[in-house]
Formats: structure tokens, sequence, C-alpha cells
């Protein structure tokens, strides 16, 4: 069992997750790492392994440069210098995506220069609604499970993938309930807090994740029973939108100038666990259909669902704004962003555009900018 210890908090697990992989090893568990929601997590749980997902560095790149272009986004650029590095040497394999080319390209790279472990490309459809994708990706989630077995001479049985089913749709529930409750009860739990979990669950045990989730929930239930009624300023209500969010100072500024964040299409947020896998019937079936009907990426098509989803948000949020954090050089994001904003724009929401890779240089020119929009936002009002 791992050791949480007396008055664990996310931000000391962040900060400890090699700690905690290499604990997890000396368990007689696997650590694989990984870099997208469309990896079937659950068949590597049932396996054994303790999936990560590479959220990058905000570090300066240093060896990745000589291998792949500038122009690629920073997630891949340092994801692939910190395996260059040694520094993911902890880990056990690798499953890339092909997402876009900026991934497929990264497979290629990383199995000439580190072809060392478990390495797999995941391949799927980007047309994910019709037959014959649907068809394939059933196919392509089966030879996975196989040759997960295969490397790690580790039969995965019916039961053990239900088990993990369990685990990660108890995680999701958790981190939807801390969703709502977020919403519903405004201020009770700070943005940065309630992302941090996010990160948390996506790089952590999923087991010691919910056991953390559940003490937060619990604490912030206890908050809502004794506090008082006070008339308080209405804070501005705001949408996040992009792929992935680690810099955290982007919600700390939106909070310190009277706002909140409370519902995001994040792929670091609501596209990771907003939906479950059925419980009920044969697991590998469950476990595909799930990844074919979940909350879409910009990355596959079509997109109207997750656009819809997004509309919603706003909606039943009564949002007052939404800020758009794009990663530099994410072509599948960028694409669908003009079309997404002109859309927003229509429902009368102003919009923030904020260019990150993995961090926001100049925090004094980022904190300007969300208080003018802030400003303007509660002007509209």
């Amino acid at each position: 069992m791992l050791n949480m210890g007396k008055g664990f908090d996310f931000r000391e697990f962040k900060a400890k997750q090699e700690k905690l992989a290499l604990e997890w090893k000396s368990n007689g568990g696997k650590v694989v790492g990984h870099y997208c929601n469309y990896v079937p997590e659950e068949i590597l749980h049932a396996a054994g392994i303790l999936s990560i997902r590479l959220l990058g560095t905000t570090d300066n790149i240093t060896h990745a440069d000589a291998h792949i272009q500038s122009f690629v986004c920073k997630l891949i650029r340092a994801g692939l210098d910190m395996g260059l590095k040694g520094e993911l040497d902890y880990m056990d394999g690798m499953v890339i995506p092909n997402t876009c080319d900026g991934m497929r390209l990264l497979f290629e790279i990383w199995k000439k220069n580190m072809d060392k472990g478990f390495l797999r490309l995941l391949d799927l459809p980007i047309l994910i609604r019709q037959g014959l994708s649907q068809d394939r990706m059933r196919n392509d989630f089966g030879l996975f499970k196989r040759q997960v077995e295969e490397y790690f001479g580790k039969l995965i049985l019916e039961e053990e993938l239900s088990n993990s089913i369990r685990v990660y749709n108890e995680n999701r529930t958790l981190l939807k309930e801390l969703y709502n409750l977020r919403r519903k009860e405004e201020g009770i739990i700070s943005s940065v807090e309630a992302y941090e979990a996010v990160l948390a669950s996506l790089t952590w045990p999923k087991e010691l994740s919910s056991e953390l989730l559940k003490s937060m929930i619990a604490e912030a239930n206890k908050k809502i029973a004794e506090r008082k009624e006070v008339k308080s300023k209405p804070k501005v209500r705001f949408h996040v939108s992009g792929s992935v969010l680690t810099d955290l100072r982007i919600l700390e500024i939106v909070e310190e100038f009277g706002g909140v964040v409370i519902s995001d299409d994040l792929c670091t947020g609501t596209r990771y666990y907003w939906d479950n896998v059925e419980e009920t019937g044969d697991p590998m079936k469950a476990i595909t259909n799930r990844y074919i009907e979940k909350l879409p990426c910009p990355c596959k098509s079509p997109n109207d669902e997750r656009h819809d989803f997004i509309f919603d948000s706003i909606r039943q949020g009564d949002v007052h704004g939404v800020i758009f954090v794009m990663e530099k050089y994410c072509d599948p994001h960028l694409f669908d962003y003009p079309l997404l904003r002109k859309q927003i724009m229509d429902m009368n929401i102003p919009t923030l555009g904020i260019e990150s890779e993995l961090g926001v240089s100049g925090q004094e020119q980022l904190r300007t900018r969300i208080q003018t929009f802030i400003n303007v936002v509660q002007g509209g009002q």
C-alpha cells in the first residue's frame, strides 16, 4: 500500500510524483507514460501498470531541438526532452497516440533514440462515429490489450478489467462531483485546488487520488454546512477552453481580480473524466464504447458534440466570459478556435485568447490582460 501521510495535499503530491511511481514499482507494479485521453488506461491498470499522463515541463529545451522542429508544440518537445535526458528512465514504457502529425513524428523519434521498454503507437481513427471506424477502434484496443499481455507477461482477466473499470469510474465520478460542487457553491473550492486535483488524477495512482478527492469533497461540504449567509460581491464567472492547462497562475490571477472559473472543456479537465464506462456486460466492449462515445477532442471528428457541451456549460453556468488557453503550434485546437470563438461571440459572450507553451511568459503582462478582460466583462453585465 502507498502511504498517503497525514495532511498530504495535492500540491505536495504533485511534487512527489516520481517518488510515488517508484514506490508503485517497489510493490511489483510497472509504470507506463502516455500522452492522451484516448489511451485506454483501464487495460494498463488491469495489468498492474500505473499509467502516468505526460504533462511536459516549463524548463528550457536542451536536447529535443536536435531531433524535432521548434515549431512543434511544447508538450511534445518537452516530453521528448525529458526522455532524452533520462528523466523518464523510471518508466517501463510509453504509449504515443496518433492524434496529430507532431505525435506521429514523436513516435518515430522515440523509437529511434529511446527504443527501450514497452513502446506502442496507438493509431486510432479520426472519424470515430462511423461504423467502420468503430470496428477499427475495437480491433485496435483488442490488439493493444494483447500487446500489453505479451510484453509484460500478464494475462488480463475479465474480472480484473471489470475491477479497473470500477476504480476509474469512481475517480471520474468524484472529479465530476467536485466540478459540480464548484459550480453550485461558488468560491467554496478555489480553481487552483480543483485543477490540481485533476492533474493529480492524471499522474497518480487512481486509488490514492480517489481517497484524496473524497477528503477534499468532505472538507468542502463541511465548509458549506458551517458557512453563514453573507452577502458578497458577485464574482465574474468564466469558462476555460483549450488543450492542456498546467500553468495554474492563470487561475490565480482570475481569482485575484474577482473572477472564478466554474467550467471547462480542457484535455486536462472535463474531457478526461466526464464519461464513465458501462459496468455490465463484456468489459472490453464497454471500455471501447466509452472511448468511442466520450466527449471528443478536436483531433477527432465530428466535433459538434464538443461544441454543444461548451455552449451548454456556458448557459447552465451563467458564464460571463470565455478564456481560451491555446498551446502554441497545437494544430487541432488552433484549427478549431476561429469557428468556436465566433460561435461563442454570437452568444454575446466576450472571449480572451491566451497563448501558452505549457506556461505563460510575462506574468505582469498576463495580469494586465486578465484584469482588463474582467473589467470589460463587468462593464457589459
